[in-house]
C-alpha cells in the first residue's frame, strides 16, 4: 500500500510543478487533490522522526555553545540539507567553515578568493558550497576536503546558493540580474538554465520538488521560475519596501513562503493567491543589510530571525503572528538564522553576528 501510495506521489510529481492561475497566482499542477488535508496522527508521528531528527522540533530557550566562528563579519549560515549534526558558516574573512552542531567543534575550513567575502553558504550529504564577491561558486567535498568545482560564468558577485535536494545541482544568483543552475554530477559541471531580471537577486530557494526556484530581489519582489524550461512562472511585486533579503518554502508546504525584508518585517506569503498571510514584526526588530537570512521550523509552525539593532533572537508563532520567544545572546547586529531539523542531537537553531559569534541554541 504504501509503495503504491508513494509511487502515486512520484507521478503526481512528475505531472506537477507550478502554474499561474486566473489570479496571478501559482497552481500544483496535475492532481486536483486537497495539498492542505492534515495527516493522521500515526502518519504525523512517522514523519516527525523522518523530517525532524530524533527530537521533534524544539523551540530554543537559552545559548547552548557561544563561539568565534569566524575573525570578521559572519555572512552566511545553514544546516546540513540531510539532517547531519552540521551546520556551515561563510564570512567576510573569504572562508567558509563546518561545525559539528552537538559539540560547537570545528569540522573543517574552506577558503573561498582572498580578499573576497563570502556572501552565501550551503551544506547537504557531504557537498559544501561557498559563494561570494569574487564572481565564482565554490564547491567542496565535505570527506576529503577537496575543491571539486570553481563554477564561472556570472559577471558580477553573486549573492546566493542553493544546493537542490538531489546534491547534483546548483542554484546561483548574483548581482549581474541574472541566476544561473549548474550542473555538478560529473567531473566536469555544466551550466544548463540561465534566468535573467529587471533586478538583483538577494535569496533563493528551490521548492522541495525541485521543479520551482524562487528568488527574492532588491526591489521589493520575488520571482518565480520553472526549473526544467528556465521560464518565469510568476511575479509578486512589492513584498517589501527596501528589498527582500530571505526567502523560505515553507518545508512542509510548497504554497507558502517566508520572507525578511529590510522594511522590518517578516512576511509568510500564500504563493497561490499572491498574498500576505502573516506578518512578524516587533519594535525591536530591525534588517539592517541585504542578505540577513530568516527561517521557518522543519515543521513550518515558528519563525525566527535576529535583529541588526539589538542582537535579540525574535521567535513567532506562524498560526496568529504573536511573538513566542525573543533571546539574548549576541552583542553584535545578526546576520543570519538557521533551523535545522536536528539529526541525532537536537539541536535545530543557530545565529550567526557581524562581529563573527555564532551561538547555537538549546
Amino acid at each position: 500500500e504504501m509503495l503504491r501510495e508513494d509511487q502515486k506521489q512520484q507521478e503526481k510529481r512528475a505531472r506537477g510543478g507550478w502554474r499561474q492561475n486566473k489570479g496571478g497566482g501559482l497552481d500544483i499542477g496535475g492532481d486536483g487533490e486537497d495539498h492542505n488535508k492534515s495527516p493522521s496522527a500515526s502518519d504525523d508521528k512517522a514523519q516527525n522522526v523522518r523530517q525532524f531528527g530524533s527530537m521533534g522540533v524544539v523551540i530554543p530557550s537559552q545559548p547552548l555553545h557561544v563561539l568565534q566562528a569566524h575573525g570578521q563579519e559572519a555572512t552566511a549560515i545553514r544546516y546540513d540539507g540531510t539532517g547531519a549534526d552540521l551546520v556551515v558558516t561563510g564570512s567576510s574573512d573569504s572562508t567558509v567553515r563546518v561545525w559539528d552542531s552537538s559539540s560547537g567543534q570545528p569540522k573543517a575550513q574552506f577558503r573561498g578568493g582572498p580578499g573576497h567575502p563570502m556572501l552565501g553558504v550551503d551544506i547537504s550529504g557531504g557537498t559544501v558550497v561557498g559563494c561570494g564577491t569574487d564572481k565564482t561558486c565554490r564547491v567542496w567535498n565535505l570527506r576529503t576536503q577537496r575543491l571539486l568545482h570553481q563554477l564561472a560564468g556570472h559577471s558580477h558577485k553573486i549573492t546566493c546558493v542553493r544546493l537542490f535536494h538531489s546534491e547534483n545541482e546548483i542554484l546561483t544568483g548574483s548581482a549581474d540580474r541574472s541566476m544561473k543552475i549548474w550542473d555538478i554530477s560529473r567531473n566536469v559541471y555544466r551550466q544548463t538554465v540561465t534566468f535573467r531580471h529587471s533586478s538583483t537577486s538577494n535569496c533563493v530557494d528551490v521548492s522541495s520538488d525541485s521543479l520551482t526556484a524562487v528568488s527574492g530581489h532588491m526591489d521589493g519582489g520575488l520571482r518565480f521560475w520553472d526549473v526544467r524550461s528556465g521560464d518565469r512562472s510568476a511575479e509578486i511585486a512589492g513584498i517589501h519596501e527596501g528589498g527582500v533579503t530571505s526567502v523560505q518554502f515553507n518545508p512542509t508546504d510548497n504554497t507558502k513562503l517566508l520572507t525578511n525584508g529590510r522594511d522590518g518585517t517578516l512576511k509568510l506569503n500564500d504563493v497561490r493567491t499572491c498574498t500576505t498571510i502573516q506578518t512578524f514584526c516587533d519594535p525591536d526588530f530591525r534588517t539592517m543589510s541585504n542578505h540577513v537570512s530568516s527561517a521557518l521550523s522543519p515543521d513550518g509552525i515558528y519563525a525566527a530571525a535576529g535583529s541588526g539593532t539589538s542582537g535579540d533572537l525574535f521567535v513567532w508563532r506562524v498560526s496568529d503572528g504573536k511573538l513566542e520567544k525573543k533571546l539574548s545572546a549576541h552583542q553584535a547586529a545578526v546576520c543570519g538564522v538557521a533551523w535545522g531539523r536536528g539529526g541525532t542531537n537536537g539541536q535545530q537553531v543557530a545565529s550567526v553576528d557581524k562581529n563573527g559569534v555564532m551561538v547555537l541554541w538549546a
